[in-house]
């Protein structure tokens, strides 16, 4: 491979620009290359090192600094480096031999780091001169305890007996640990020297024993150097046999203060992966941490959530005041988002004024929350400049991540939802369902018989969640609706979205739908032996579609209820408005035979659709559950306002009353209070919790009660 000048891509000019203060304050020689082996950035002392004017060595390949012979063996070596980069530590490197600019040749250590999350494939190398360790081999062959040759070494050099005990320091050894010669000699080595080491190094101690064993030199290793005043420091260290006289004498640890190169190689991955004008994580790291959510799942079936952000308004303000005051609103924007996020959640610029939320082990509803409360705090935000006021907005595409697909196909879907909140006049929230992964996760063949297991062994585990009446609700015994999750073990349990898809799909919904029906007939009877002075609550039950269609509901809670003291009252059955509008007959028959044995029933979804409303006049229900899309933008959305007035209105024409889901804020509250509608129910007004922790509390009366008042 030829040693002259390769092209240096913009990129590469942009980083070595903002390298250079750093590596020219390094004591080290540094240089940083990319994947093609060309210097993109190097400090003047590696110039100096090598004999290079200022600015002769940048864009050039590392090679030029190799003598001829080893050029193109080095190149092979540089590239099988770059398929798997690991940390090289500091070590005597004899056959490796620079070339200065006269000509003259030299031996050379080289300490490679690589740059995690750099594009370009960055390694970044610390080049020492190996004359001083040669220096350092010949003084311990010749006598360790010649302390002019060991205190010309740069290193920091300790000597120990054959037991061990520290016997000897150099002068750089005396200024990095504080210890004068004479007061350390016969101490323990890791009093004098007291440094730590991470994960499974062998302790520094154990690694001069097994020299003083063998009579071998000891791996290299990193440790930290706690500090009596100041940072500690962070040492690349070794152990080297100490012969006099043909017999194994003690042993020698080096150790090179290697701090500033490992700052500088945490910088560069810092700036490898985050924007340098906000501090967040760049779009390339986004997608990354991204792909890995996506990983977790589908393997692990944890849920997670993503949020595409755009600001509405952002243009208007750069090109009023300048691209100076609009990158320090970015910066005051990117704090006030960073304040309303959890610790464990990712914020990224993905560009320009568009950024990426990742919410990882998030539920839908609560990533809805924390976009919101970002919403409500960026429309609440004040950018002061030039004696004037701005205000922008910004528009939120939410989308649930369980499993499959890649990151750039979920980061399109969340940029369509946000598109789409732009549309309907910007500023809001959209969630869009359509990433979910139409194709089952790895390991999804396996769900029927996790399923059926689920069933078999009682793994299911019931959730509730309070229905809160509001003015002019009738009063009466207390309101929940059930939901269903799958314990497997340690860990949160799984949400149904995990596996009913699965189990509809392999038809196993009647079943499931018989365990739901006789545990909660099971526990509500429990429930009330254990508490007879307390009305039991009435609970909701989903129905699936194959159930609707032939699962004999009526007939098996008659089963269920056959000796226990609950009437069929106790029970609410409800049926999507989808299932009411492909199945009208089998669902306007099986709504009857429930209310005809006492049962109360409801419509859920309702708004989801338009065709269900010339069936509402024939459906034997009791409740519409207004559809949780409608309810969230009832506070916003004139046009969600109106269908929810409308389905209120319709429910209330006919006798029914109605019920508001997904009920997250004070405002949404407030809204449908005035709207009329009978009751509440979401995260604003009541979380989900076990069957059993709601019973309690309902037991415990006012004062266990968690929820929000609705007053």
């Amino acid at each position: 491979m030829s040693a002259g000048t390769s092209p240096v891509r913009p990129e590469s000019r942009s980083l070595a620009g903002e390298l250079t203060r750093l590596l020219d304050a390094s004591p080290d020689a540094v240089v940083v290359v990319d994947r093609s082996g060309t210097m993109v950035a190097l400090n003047s002392r590696l110039e100096q090192l090598f004999g290079y004017p200022p600015g002769a060595l940048r864009g050039r390949l590392i090679e030029t600094l190799l003598p001829v012979r080893y050029r193109h063996r080095h190149a092979a070596v540089r590239a099988a480096y770059g398929t798997s980069p690991t940390v090289r530590p500091m070590s005597a490197r004899g056959d490796l031999t620079g070339l200065r600019v006269d000509g003259t040749e030299f031996p050379v250590e080289i300490a490679l780091t690589p740059v995690p999350g750099s594009p370009e494939g960055l390694v970044m190398g610390v080049v020492h001169e190996g004359t001083a360790r040669a220096l350092l081999a010949d003084a311990l062959a010749e006598s360790a305890r010649t302390a002019g040759a060991l205190d010309a070494i740069a290193d920091s050099v300790v000597t120990t007996a054959a037991d061990g005990r520290v016997e000897f320091l150099n002068r750089s050894a005396e200024a990095l640990t504080g210890w004068e010669r004479g007061t350390a000699r016969g101490r323990p080595l890791l009093e004098v020297l007291p440094v730590r080491q991470e994960g499974d190094t062998e302790p520094l101690d154990h690694m001069v024993a097994r020299c003083l064993a063998t009579g071998l030199p000891g791996a290299s290793c990193e440790a930290m150097l706690p500090a009596g005043t100041g940072d500690a420091r962070t040492l690349d260290i070794s152990v080297t046999p100490i012969h006099e006289g043909g017999h194994l004498a003690g042993a020698a640890v080096v150790a090179r203060d290697v701090t500033h190169a490992r700052l500088i190689a945490r910088q560069l991955s810092h700036q490898a992966t985050h924007d340098a004008l906000t501090g967040l994580v760049n779009r390339r790291e986004f997608e990354r941490r991204l792909g890995r959510a996506l990983t977790s799942a589908a393997e692990e079936h944890a849920e997670h959530v993503l949020c595409f952000l755009d600001l509405d308004g952002f243009k208007q303000v750069n090109d009023a005041c300048g691209h100076q005051a609009g990158d320090e609103l970015l910066r005051q924007l990117s704090d006030v988002m960073r304040e309303r996020m959890r610790s464990r959640d990712t914020l990224g610029r993905l560009g320009g004024d568009e950024f990426g939320l990742l919410l990882e082990h998030c539920r839908l509803a609560t990533a809805e929350r924390i976009a919101e409360e970002i919403r409500a705090a960026i429309e609440g935000h004040r950018f002061a400049v030039d004696g004037g006021s701005y205000a922008v907005g910004v528009s939120i595409g939410i989308v649930p991540i369980r499993g499959g697909g890649e990151p750039s196909e979920v980061l399109r879907a969340a940029d369509g939802a946000c598109y789409g909140a732009k549309r309907r006049g910007g500023n809001r929230i959209q969630v869009d369902d359509s990433a979910r992964p139409r194709q089952e996760a790895p390991g999804g063949a396996d769900w029927p018989r996790r399923v059926r297991a689920a069933i078999e062994q009682d793994r299911f585990r019931l959730h509730a969640q309070a229905l809160v009446p509001l003015a002019g609700a009738e009063a009466g015994a207390p309101r929940l609706e059930l939901l269903l999750r799958l314990d497997e073990g340690p860990g949160e349990p799984l949400l149904p979205g995990s596996f009913l898809p699965a189990a509809r799909r392999h038809g196993l919904m009647p079943r499931v739908d018989r365990w739901v029906i006789r545990q909660t007939v099971r526990r509500l009877d429990d429930w009330r032996r254990a508490h007879p002075e307390v009305p039991p609550p009435s609970v909701a039950v989903n129905l699936g579609e194959e159930s609707v269609l032939g699962g004999d509901v009526p007939g098996l809670l008659h089963e269920a209820l056959a000796g226990t003291g609950l009437t069929p009252g106790a029970v609410c059955f409800e049926i999507d408005e989808a299932v009411a509008v492909a199945h009208p007959a089998a669902t306007i028959g099986l709504l009857r035979e429930l209310r005809a044995v006492g049962c109360r029933t409801a419509l859920e979804h309702c708004g989801s659709g338009m065709a269900v409303f010339t069936l509402l006049r024939q459906l034997p229900v009791d409740y519409l559950k207004i559809a949780g899309h409608v309810v969230r933008g009832v506070a916003g959305d004139p046009v969600a306002r109106v269908l929810a007035t409308a389905i209120n209105d319709v429910g209330h024409a006919l006798g029914i009353a109605t019920v508001a889901v997904e009920v997250e804020t004070a405002e949404t509250l407030a809204c449908v209070r005035r709207l009329g509608v009978d009751y509440a129910q979401g995260f604003g007004i009541a979380r989900p919790e076990p069957l059993e922790v709601m019973l309690d509390l309902l037991a415990a009366g006012p004062a266990g009660d968690r929820s929000v008042s609705p007053a």
